[in-house]
Formats: C-alpha cells, structure tokens, sequence
C-alpha cells in the first residue's frame, strides 16, 4: 500500500467480529476507530450476550453497555445454526482481512469455521481468537469470564487492602488487556500479511494477559520465593508510592527516583528524611517501611489535599486526587482535551461515551456511527460486500439464514 494516501489508518481494512460480551467487542472497536470496516455478526433473537448487560437507555429498548462499545460497526444478524447462514459466514470471510472470534476452543472448528477450513479458501486471512487460556493446555475448553481469569491468574491475590483478601479490580482488566493485546496482534499480522500475503492465527489467552501485567511482580517471586499478598495503594518496588490521608481528601503521592525524594523532603518541611541512613535511597526506604510511611502520615494529617497539591506540584513532585467518575468527567484535562465524545443514538438520542486513548496526528480516529440496532446492517452489508441481490437476500431469507424473525429484520433494514 506504498503511496497510497489514508485518511485513517486502517481505512480498506474489513473486519468480520464474531466476538461477544467484552474482550472482543473492545477489539473490534479500537479497529474500527481507526477506520476498519467491522461487521458486527450476532445471533437471532436477543442478540449477543451484552445486549442484555448494564442499564437502559433512554427508550428502553437499548443499553448502555452494548452502545459504549459497539460504536462505529455495522451489525449483522446471522444464524450459524443453520447451514445457509454458515455457508454465507464462510463467503463473508473469502471477502474480509479479518476474523475475529471468542467462543469456547473448538466451537467454531465444529462449525466449518475455524482457522484451518477458512485457510484453505483465503490463505491471506488473518485469524484472531481470544480465549481464556489459550487454544491449548488442559483448561483450554474452560470457560474464560473476566473475574474468573483475575482469580486464576494471580491478578486478584495482589489487589485489595494491605492484609485483606484478594478483591476483583474494578473494571475488566483481563477482558479489555485481552481486547487490546489481540488488537496488536492484528496489527502485527497485518504487517506480515503486507510483506508476503500470508495470513496467520492469533491465539489471545486472558491469562497469559494477565501474567504480562504482573511481570515485575512475578519477577520478584521467582527471585526470592516470596508470595505477596494484596498491596493496597502500595508498590513494593518503590517508596513512597501510595496513598496518604489528608485533612480533605486522600492524597496519591509517587516518589519515583533518588531526586524526587531530595525535591520532597524540604517540600513537605522534613528536609533531615533526605539524610536519615534509614531512608537515604529507595533500598533502605523499602527496609525501614513501616517508621517512614507512619511518619509521612502525620506530616499529611497536618494540611488539606489541595495545599499539599499546591506545594507538590509546584516542586514537580507527582501527585494526584482520587477522583470519583463525576470529578473524572469535569476533569479539567478531560474537558481540555476533549476526551469525552458524543455520538447519536437512533433510539437513545445523543449519548456522551470515552474516545479513544490513542491519538494520530496524521491519521486520528474518528467516532463515526452509534452502536448498530440488532442487524440492523444486514442488508446493506450482503449488498455491498457479496453483491446479493433482493433474489437472493429473500431466498437466503426463506433458507433460514438470518433465523426465524428474518422477514420482519430485512424489511427494516
């Protein structure tokens, strides 16, 4: 694609999500911020698994959690069930760049749908499965749920206050570092691809994601044999780098080099920390843990947070609040930058959603179209990317493909 000018940078691409509930959706959606073609496959009747999840929408009809993430795609409905509907997957994906699956391991080889049997007729396809453990191994046909991979992986036995349990993260983290870990592996295939024509499977384990995350922790357990338990604001690699009470709000203070803590001391007015032997660098620190953070606690009791803020900042020392999501909304930075968007809902009206984190200054990401209406595209799509004509779509009708509420569905669409 040398001289070819894009608008963005995945503009051309064509993407045929088979995903559902969170790990893929997040994928798809990052692709098709970047200008990727996603066609949205979901089963008749309700739909994919997230249709059900989260709070309605003005309307009723539609919820928030499929309309946050489904953004920018064009939805299909397909009944894989049957064999036209399988047999015109199977044309689909002759026609698309990618594919992009998270059923259980082996659900879409029993289909005729897997990597190797697409393969065959488009060597060029670029196959992406994201699973909870991987396409192998002995819990490989398990299940993969986003707090059962946390709880697995090791992820939740270090989250939580310091001597508690183990608590589940506040968000999905194993399904959204899936979601963005198999979008770089597209990435990576589609470079390959670019140089010889040749596609490649991509296999996407949530706990292997979440191993990667906990790299410098499992670093220093295979070092010392140590097993930690949960840390609370805490890093044991670092100190001080936490949360501290103040008179206000509580105060997230991270110390992170040997100068910062020379900057910090005078500017908390205890200049004599500097040069205590006990905390003179960030070994030491670490070995008299306990007397320091006491210490440092009294000396935050002693102001507000937004006095701390004031002298921390102005010192260059990192420091932050910890903002609940109305705070994080009327964020000055996110107002700054515009990171909130609004889109158009068919059914909901205008809705506010997050952008997408990650900005090209030649090729920028766009927020396009809402999330699409159950098949909502399901004609426009056959049209476009098959060449089906209104024969051939009714026939396809009758044959069972779109599932037994077809007729009323392609009327609408």
């Amino acid at each position: 694609m040398h001289g070819v000018e894009l608008k963005q940078a995945l503009e051309g691409i064509k993407v045929l999500d088979l995903s559902h509930a969170l790990a893929g959706p997040y994928c798809s959606t990052l692709l098709a911020d970047f200008g990727a073609q996603v066609f949205k496959i979901e089963p008749p009747g309700t739909g994919e698994i997230s249709r059900s999840w989260g709070l309605p929408l003005p309307g009723g009809v539609e919820n928030d959690y499929f309309a946050s993430l489904h953004r920018n795609k064009k939805g299909m409905v397909l009944d894989l069930k049957n064999t036209a509907g399988r047999d015109l997957l199977l044309r689909m994906m002759e026609r698309c760049d990618i594919v992009l699956e998270n059923f259980r391991v082996g659900t879409m080889d029993k289909l005729g749908l897997g990597y190797e049997q697409v393969r065959q007729r488009h060597p060029g396809i670029v196959y992406c499965s994201i699973s909870g453990y991987g396409q192998d191994g002995p819990y490989c046909d398990r299940a993969g749920m986003d707090m059962i991979l946390q709880a697995e992986s090791g992820m939740m036995s270090v989250t939580g206050e310091l001597g508690g349990r183990g608590v589940r993260c506040g968000v999905s983290i194993a399904d959204l570092t899936a979601g963005n870990n198999a979008a770089m592996g597209i990435l990576f295939a589609l470079r390959v691809k670019e140089n010889t024509g040749e596609g490649q499977h991509i296999d996407v384990s949530m706990m292997e994601g979440q191993m990667a995350l906990l790299s410098t922790i499992l670093g220093a357990y295979l070092s010392t044999g140590d097993i930690p338990g949960p840390m609370g604001t805490t890093y044991k690699p670092i100190l001080p780098y936490q949360t501290f009470r103040t008179r206000s709000r509580d105060l997230a203070l991270a110390v992170g080099t040997e100068k910062l803590w020379q900057d910090f001391c005078p500017a908390i007015g205890c200049p004599e920390l500097a040069n205590d032997p006990r905390y003179v660098d960030n070994s030491t620190r670490n070995r008299h843990r306990e007397s320091l953070i006491t210490r440092l606690q009294e000396v935050f009791l002693t102001r507000t947070y937004e006095e701390w803020e004031e002298v921390l900042v102005l010192r260059g020392i990192p420091v932050g609040a910890i903002n609940n999501l109305e705070e994080l909304v009327n964020h000055p930075q996110v107002r700054a930058r515009g990171s909130l968007v609004e889109v158009d809902h068919p059914r909901a009206g205008k809705l506010r959603m997050v952008g997408t984190p990650i900005r090209l200054s030649g090729t920028p990401a766009t927020i396009r179209t809402a999330a699409p209406l159950l098949g909502e595209h399901t004609r426009e799509v056959l049209r476009e990317l098959l060449l089906l004509s209104d024969r051939e779509l009714e026939e396809l009708c009758q044959d069972g493909a779109f599932g037994e509420a077809a007729p009323a569905m392609m009327e609408n669409t």
